[in-house]
């Protein structure tokens, strides 16, 4: 799924739009310092979580609440249950059907968030590396002026298994390959820190529970770790 979210800077109509929103997809690289300057543009790739599956609306998803608050215009491409290596049941798609409208699109940025099914029984982890790579290169080649910005998997509790730690090292040795990327690891800086299956710590408040992913609340939690990792690459 891809929504076109348009930049809020001076004035914007949005008549008739469906999936034209408020909203700016953002690394942080535009700010109020940034007036005047012609906008940056971005995509953000990824799964579920991208998508926003779990919030009230979807645009209330991590991605387009960072958008808002960088002032961007971007494209968001989410692929429900997709993986580098988990193909998504509802379409038969991993991460890599998001690859060419996120070329298309021709960002200067580029937002990956992928990986977390892949921790799924009955991946192959050994497969993981090697897909990431993969796709990363293919976003590379497509876009070799593009900072593309890659995140390990969003685990929502602060008690992640062997796994996790497989899929998020994968990643991470894929992501190190890509020239002009930067890495964000959210499980290492313990996004979240609760017990999911408990329902304790932040993930009382954090997550929908009907669908186990965040909530509105998680989002917005998600956003603000994101943006403060940009701001710390230097990209905000």
């Amino acid at each position: 799924m891809i929504a076109r979210l348009l930049n809020l800077r001076g004035i914007v109509t949005l008549a008739a739009a469906l999936t034209s929103l408020f909203i700016c997809d953002g690394n942080g690289l535009a700010n109020a310092d940034t007036v005047g300057l012609p906008p940056v543009h971005a995509a953000f790739l990824g799964d579920s979580y991208t998508f926003g599956v779990g919030a009230t609306v979807r645009t209330d998803g991590y991605a387009y609440l960072v958008a808002r608050a960088e002032h961007w215009t971007a494209d968001v491409v989410g692929l429900p249950g997709s993986g580098y290596v988990r193909i998504a049941h509802v379409d038969d798609k991993t991460i890599a059907a998001g690859i060419a409208p996120v070329i298309a699109a021709q960002p200067g940025v580029v937002i990956v968030e992928c990986g977390r099914n892949d921790v799924d029984q009955g991946i192959k982890l050994s497969q993981v590396q090697p897909r990431a790579l993969r796709d990363l290169r293919a976003l590379r080649a497509g876009l070799p002026n593009a900072t593309i910005v890659v995140l390990g998997p969003i685990w929502l509790s602060g008690h992640p298994g062997a796994r996790v730690f497989a899929v998020r090292n994968a990643v991470h040795a894929a992501q190190r390959q890509i020239p002009n990327s930067r890495w964000i690891d959210p499980v290492a800086q313990r996004w979240f820190t609760g017990r999911l299956a408990d329902r304790t710590g932040d993930d009382a408040s954090m997550i929908n529970y009907a669908v186990s992913h965040p909530n509105d609340l998680g989002y917005r939690h998600i956003a603000r770790r994101l943006e403060s990792d940009l701001r710390s690459l230097g990209l905000s």
